[in-house]
């Protein structure tokens, strides 16, 4: 019935808006099938963002009945163009819950939905339904002598009152933001490029600082910053991050057969390889984490005869050392209805999980904190404090301590936390880390700023530690020995065709 309505409005929506860029009758009712199957769960059957997802979603999924729409090709306050809806629905938001439909809906499908999104806001079949659209310039060449002037202009700007002095988002204005909805929103990492919703070109950085962000804290600097010193800021921003992620899968670990003196902090691993893994909520047990504070860690290892080290660093808005942490507290279970509202304040924390014995085969402990069958050992440190213990996971529900310690060193600077945990190579419940062997590890975080602990928390997959061997065995020995053994094989052989042929002339 819904799509019958549509349909006859549709019909008389081009009559008023003559010139309206708003599709054809056929082109809305097929827009309308496609929002109920794929979009109304999240953005609403209305398209206001009222939906049974709306609360389980940080950021919140848009609400098009505003018009306010961020990424676009036109002004400040500008409604988006037919393209610049399409551009969103193909490419998606990364690091939201807004999926990319490229390779899901062909083109014409993702026109289709783009006019009817359209008719949730009447502003489009108005005056302002046309809006002027802005070139965006080719980017000129990267230049690294541009570096010096666009962190001028980046300063100039104030840029770092949201964005932090070096991009990692912790400016002190981060933590009040808000969009237009009172929803709180978090300024983007500029270190982590890979991040950046709508693309991340040099020509869709320059359009973000062009356009500006609608219905966001961000502005357009169109009549405040000239073209030259836009593409400066540009070069700057891409200086911040690499292109991409670059997930890893093994932290490998290098040897040494010295002390790991970890007072020494980051330049301890100065020759270690760095490995980085992605963050996610956790969302399987009650205490779900629907938007965890971390989304990515750094990990680099180090190891002698009997210990190992490993450095963990990640980005943080807030440094939470006030209040305690602790794998073990109960968290009750979402109430998208209900603020947490416990009583805290909750400290920022870390673990390192590891099987508490040598796996058989390809099993591992339920990344859970373990189960009864596979225990987990649980390196946990509450950075509200200086110390860091053993702990053993056999289930959410029980954790408990093993009464032994690790060397600890922790530190935050600049909206990034660097932690250092030591211990023993051989586990006194029975893991083993062999050299050129490889050993499960994975890693649990708690942003106290977001309330997580216990089972609220951000959480890994299990990956892998390799310890590079400390000697590696010189080829020449290995070689001689099989060219001794190919030598005797060759003799043996002749020795037998001369024998048969001496028996055969008797």
């Amino acid at each position: 019935m819904k799509q019958y309505v549509l349909f006859i409005a549709a019909l008389v929506l081009p009559l008023g808006a003559l010139g309206q860029d708003l599709g054809t009758p056929e082109q809305l009712q097929s827009g309308a099938a496609l929002y109920e199957a794929k979009c109304a769960h999240c953005h609403g059957a209305a398209g206001d963002a009222n939906s049974v997802a709306t609360a389980y979603l940080r950021p919140a999924p848009r609400d098009f009945t505003s018009g306010q729409y961020k990424f676009r090709t036109t002004g400040s306050g500008e409604l988006p163009t037919t393209e610049d809806i399409k551009r969103s629905i193909r490419d998606g938001m990364p690091y939201t819950s807004m999926p990319l439909w490229k390779g899901i809906l062909s083109e014409s499908e993702m026109e289709d939905l783009a006019y009817y999104l359209k008719t949730f806001s009447g502003d489009f079949d108005g005056p302002y339904g046309n809006p002027e659209v802005i070139t965006i310039p080719r980017a000129p060449t990267y230049d690294e002598g541009n570096l010096a002037r666009g962190r001028e202009v980046f300063e100039a700007n104030q840029c770092a009152d949201c964005h932090g002095e070096n991009g990692r988002g912790n400016g002190p204005s981060a933590l009040d933001l808000e969009d237009e909805w009172g929803y709180p929103i978090r300024p983007a990492d500029m270190t982590k490029r890979w991040t950046f919703r709508a693309s991340a070109t040099r020509e869709d950085i320059y359009r973000t600082f062009t356009t500006g962000l609608n219905g966001t804290p961000m502005p357009s600097y169109q009549q405040t910053i000239d073209e030259q010193d836009r593409w400066a800021l540009v070069d700057y921003v891409w200086s911040l991050s690499e292109d991409e992620p670059n997930y890893g899968t093994v932290v490998t670990a290098v040897g040494t057969a010295g002390a790991l003196d970890i007072s020494q902090g980051a330049a301890l691993f100065a020759d270690a390889p760095r490995a980085y893994f992605p963050i996610v909520g956790q969302l399987i047990e009650p205490g779900r984490s629907f938007y965890p504070g971390v989304n990515g860690i750094a990990v680099q290892a180090i190891y002698n005869q009997n210990e190992i080290a490993l450095l963990l660093s990640w980005h943080d808005m807030t440094a939470e050392v006030d209040g305690a942490n602790h794998p073990g507290l109960v968290v009750p279970p979402f109430d998208p209805a209900t603020a947490d509202t416990a009583a805290g304040p909750f400290s920022d924390a870390l673990a390192l999980l590891w099987p508490a014995e040598t796996p058989d085969g390809l099993e591992r402990p339920y990344f859970m904190f373990g189960d009864a069958k596979n225990a987990m050992s649980i390196w946990f440190t509450d950075l509200a404090t200086d110390s860091a213990a053993v702990l053993m996971g056999r289930g959410s529900a029980s954790i408990a301590a093993t009464g032994a310690t690790l060397a600890h060193y922790a530190s935050y600077e600049d909206g990034a936390w660097t932690v250092i945990m030591k211990g023993p190579r051989q586990f006194d419940s029975g893991l083993y880390m062999a050299e050129a062997a490889f050993t499960p590890v994975s890693f649990s975080v708690w942003d106290g700023l977001n309330q997580e602990r216990g089972n609220k928390r951000g959480l890994a997959a299990w990956y892998h530690l390799y310890l590079l061997p400390m000697e590696t065995q010189s080829a020449a020995l290995p070689m001689a020995k099989w060219a001794l053994i190919a030598l005797l094989i060759e003799l043996l052989l002749v020795g037998v065709v001369h024998w048969r042929h001496r028996r055969s002339a008797t």
